[in-house]
């Protein structure tokens, strides 16, 4: 730390960091971009390589001041890398012209993915080494790397930090994009992840690292976790100047009294009092990277990156055996030292030996006690928590399922009462759905209702089956029975037997068509007993509907009978029916012939009449002949 003059803070401050493989040329950027050398270590001179984490101020305007860390590219100090990438608001993927996307340029990307930074660009450095011939094919083969990420899309720079050009469109493009980050909230508990502790003489202990939430001011006290040693903030410093205070996303040196050099490790936290633990057991949504030959087995030993520190643990899987490229699951870290966490934290996974990045994951717990594999009720406990309130829940797992719905078995019932309570979800057949997609559901029933009865206007409304089908509901009839009475209380749909409507429940022709209806009608009254067929009483149809709909909509307004294939009118069925019970009144029994005389038809009329009482019970066939039925003194 270095005596200065106190300043105030600028509004904004993000944290920048900077990704590629080694000799890509981000220190040298980062120096053209800041006027800092961030190689500091002698080792670093004399290699020309990071072997260390960097840091330099980058002003972008007034209102936005950048952090910048400078992190390792060689393969042996992706850890170094990690500790780096942990608290960054966005990044800065280097790709040289000269040798293009090597392997440390996609392990770096998929840590950045894996620690859930959502915004940045790439640069194309060592411009001044190639020809403009390389350009498009170096942005072509960035554009299938990035692919799917949250680079996907983002701006390709390409610069050179010898000759400058460029450096004015990448400090815009920069400036574009943090003006548009989210910055990291100041309230709440303080949080800073150490990743360099030094003695500065006549200062004594200082810290470095990046503020991931919350607010310190000189003379605060905090916790030095996982020591577990309560220390007092005794001068605050951001890039050299003095402050009285320091906040999230901001790089801040903390001079610190009550530990000891030899007390603190990269990796510690410093935090507001009592409001974190360490721990050795973590809950965590593990997803592995998408691409390459990655592969985690339950209980297999990793190594876990969170913030700026390392551990090795052992990954027990709570949905599987094993994951795969691309595949993500809820796991448990059991870790060989603790971490100080909070839900929602990010971490990276790298393989133990040889150590690679292979993924990362999302904390869920992160003061988890340990629960074996196959404790079903611990798991579901897990995945609510991880998703949130249990009502919240299961009111996005019911949006999400839509017309299919979720069982009601094996939900929390608590939840669920209380969501049909409040009318967020609706309880039908054993199932939950989500009031809104069923009153979408509803409108489309109506709409597709109305269709129906416009193409079809001798239809009283659209056939069950056939709106269940064309609403592609995914259960059978015996639910969409029930749905349906639901779905008349959101819209105005009526229901008849195996028909629905929309609108209003009486069947309105118009003049020519209710016209052309009466006709059949009159001409199968007229028939009497001597019915019609249906071939018969067509020919009295004059309209171009089907002569089927014509039928339908007479029976269901209970103007004809259908007897086989004959039509007859209700009046001359009652007729007869009231010479069936005069005829057995008189004789106990009545015949084919006995019906022909008395109602003066052939055995073409008389033999159908006798077999529809039959079936209603109002006559009992006994040999050749009709006896009384149970229903025989009945109408």
């Amino acid at each position: 730390m270095n005596p200065t003059r106190e300043t105030t803070p600028a509004p904004r401050h993000l944290i920048l960091g900077t990704a590629g493989h080694v000799d890509h040329g981000k220190t040298e950027l980062v120096r053209a971009l800041t006027g800092h050398d961030t190689d500091r270590l002698k080792e670093e001179k004399e290699r020309g390589i990071s072997i260390e984490l960097g840091f330099a101020p980058l002003p972008l305007a007034a209102d936005v001041f950048v952090g910048v860390i400078d992190v390792p590219g060689h393969e042996r100090f992706v850890r170094q890398m990690v500790a780096g990438a942990g608290g960054i608001d966005l990044a800065m993927l280097l790709v040289a012209a000269d040798e293009g996307i090597m392997p440390q340029t996609v392990e770096h990307l998929e840590v950045l993915r894996s620690l859930g930074v959502r915004r940045g660009l790439v640069v194309i450095s060592k411009l001044d080494l190639v020809g403009d011939e390389t350009l498009p094919l170096l942005r072509e083969s960035i554009a299938a790397l990035v692919r799917g990420t949250f680079l996907d899309g983002a701006p390709a720079v390409p610069v050179s930090a010898r000759t400058g050009a460029g450096l004015d469109a990448l400090r815009g493009a920069l400036l574009s994009l943090a003006r548009g980050v989210e910055t990291r909230a100041a309230t709440g508990a303080f949080r800073l992840a150490i990743d360099r502790v030094f003695h500065q003489k006549g200062i004594g202990v200082v810290v470095t690292g990046s503020c991931y939430s919350g607010r310190v001011a000189v003379g605060d006290e905090l916790d030095l976790l996982p020591l577990g040693r309560r220390v007092r903030v005794r001068e605050i410093q951001s890039f050299g100047a003095r402050r009285t205070e320091g906040a999230a996303g901001e790089r801040l040196a903390l001079a610190l009294h009550g530990a000891k050099l030899d007390e603190i490790e990269r990796g510690d936290m410093l935090t507001t009092p009592g409001r974190f633990v360490a721990a050795t057991t973590v809950d965590v949504r593990l997803a592995l990277a998408a691409h390459g030959d990655v592969e985690v087995k339950n209980r297999e030993r990793v190594r876990v990156h969170h913030g700026a520190r390392e551990v090795l643990g052992r990954v027990m899987l709570l949905e599987g055996d094993a994951l795969h490229p691309g595949e993500s699951g809820l796991a448990q870290l059991r870790l060989e030292s603790p971490v100080v966490a909070d839900a929602r934290d990010r971490i990276v996974v790298r393989t133990y030996s040889p150590a690679r990045v292979i993924g990362g994951g999302v904390v869920v717990n992160p003061n988890a006690e340990a629960h074996r594999r196959s404790d079903a009720a611990a798991v579901e406990r897990l995945r609510v928590r991880e998703h949130g309130d249990p009502r919240a829940v299961l009111a996005k797992t019911a949006e999400r399922a839509g017309v299919e719905g979720v069982e009601e078995t094996g939900v929390d019932a608590a939840a669920a009462a209380l969501l049909v309570a409040d009318g967020s979800v609706v309880a039908v057949s054993g199932r939950l759905f989500h009031r809104p997609v069923l009153e979408a559901l509803a409108a489309r029933a109506a709409e597709l209702a109305f269709s129906h009865t416009a193409r079809n206007p001798l239809h009283w409304g659209i056939d069950k089956e056939e709106l269940r089908q064309r609403l592609g509901f995914a259960h059978g009839t015996a639910v969409f029975n029930r749905v349906i009475d639901v779905l008349a209380t959101m819209q105005p749909l009526f229901i008849r037997g195996n028909r629905v409507r929309a609108g209003a429940p009486v069947l309105e022709l118009s003049a020519s068509l209710e016209a052309a209806v009466g006709a059949v009608r009159e001409r199968i009254r007229a028939a009497g007993v001597t019915f019609l067929s249906r071939d018969e009483a067509s020919r009295a149809w004059a309209s171009g509907e089907r002569f089927a709909d014509v039928i339908q909509l007479m029976k269901d307004r209970g103007e004809i009978v259908e007897l086989g294939d004959g039509l007859v009118d209700p009046e001359a069925l009652a007729r007869c029916r009231a010479v069936i019970r005069e005829l057995i009144a008189a004789r106990q029994e009545v015949s084919v012939g006995d019906l022909k005389v008395a109602l003066g038809v052939t055995r073409k009329h008389a033999i159908p009449l006798l077999e529809y009482f039959d079936e209603h019970e109002v006559t009992r066939r006994q040999g050749n002949v009709r006896v009384a039925g149970p229903r025989l003194r009945e109408g």
